[in-house]
């Protein structure tokens, strides 16, 4: 027998050992996986089924898998029903969607986490082309300074408190409508270029002092008037006409 049979029978033997373990490998390798292995590590697009306040059941239809997974903290943007996921991860240390690939309906995001946030930013901007909408229980508003810049501005309260050192209102037509207003001052100062009030029930001023005085004319008319004077009343001028 040559070197080159030898080496034949050997390579023969080889392959016919090679073909014996590949036809025991055979059903495991065209066997289709269900599930992973605690120690395998999944790092795929998923599509989400469904989620609840804690888990989101994820599934890849193409090779018949579905798990209960979480929502990575760096993954604020919330996952719907339809989105496509990258899930990554083991089942023995838990598998995470770390990101949001697609969304299955598009046009509507949410941000979503569980607990406080907090955003810390030099300079902050929000901007809603549209809408910008905020809603909760209780707002709170710290500033050194603010502005307000709108064209339209409306505000609805059953209670409304506004506290103030000093308050500088400027406006080209004011409005005021209620069915009550108390105003307590320690001093009021009014300089007006016109002034007109019509009461339709009692106008009653209660003071000790009233010093009323008029440039050029003072005019006092009605149906039946009374001036009465307790103690002294004096009526003064270069002429007095009456009747």
């Amino acid at each position: 027998m040559n070197l080159r049979q030898q080496d034949n029978d050997v390579r023969a033997s080889a392959d016919g050992e090679i073909d014996a373990k590949t036809g025991h490998l055979d059903p495991l390798l065209q066997k289709t996986a269900t599930a992973f292995g605690g120690d395998t590590h999944v790092h795929s697009a998923f599509l989400v089924d469904a989620h609840d306040n804690v888990f989101f059941t994820v599934s890849n239809r193409e090779h018949g898998r579905q798990y209960q997974v979480k929502r990575a903290a760096s993954c604020l943007l919330r996952p719907d029903p339809g989105d496509k996921v990258l899930v990554s991860g083991d089942v023995a240390g838990g598998l995470y969607i770390i990101a949001v690939l697609e969304q299955g309906t598009r046009g509507r995001m949410i941000l979503q986490v569980d607990g406080e946030l907090a955003v810390s930013a030099d300079t902050l901007s929000l901007t809603g082309r549209d809408r910008l909408t905020m809603q909760t229980d209780a707002f709170s508003l710290e500033a050194d300074s603010g502005a307000v810049n709108t064209k339209d501005w409306s505000i609805k309260s059953l209670d409304y408190t506004l506290t103030s050192v000093e308050l500088n209102v400027v406006s080209v037509t004011s409005r005021y409508t209620g069915d009550q207003r108390e105003s307590y001052y320690q001093s009021v100062s009014e300089t007006t270029s016109r002034s007109a009030r019509y009461v339709t029930g009692t106008d009653t001023v209660k003071a000790i002092n009233i010093d009323y005085a008029a440039d050029f004319i003072a005019r006092l008319n009605g149906n039946t008037t009374f001036i009465n004077g307790e103690t002294i009343m004096k009526v003064d001028g270069k002429q007095i006409l009456m009747g």
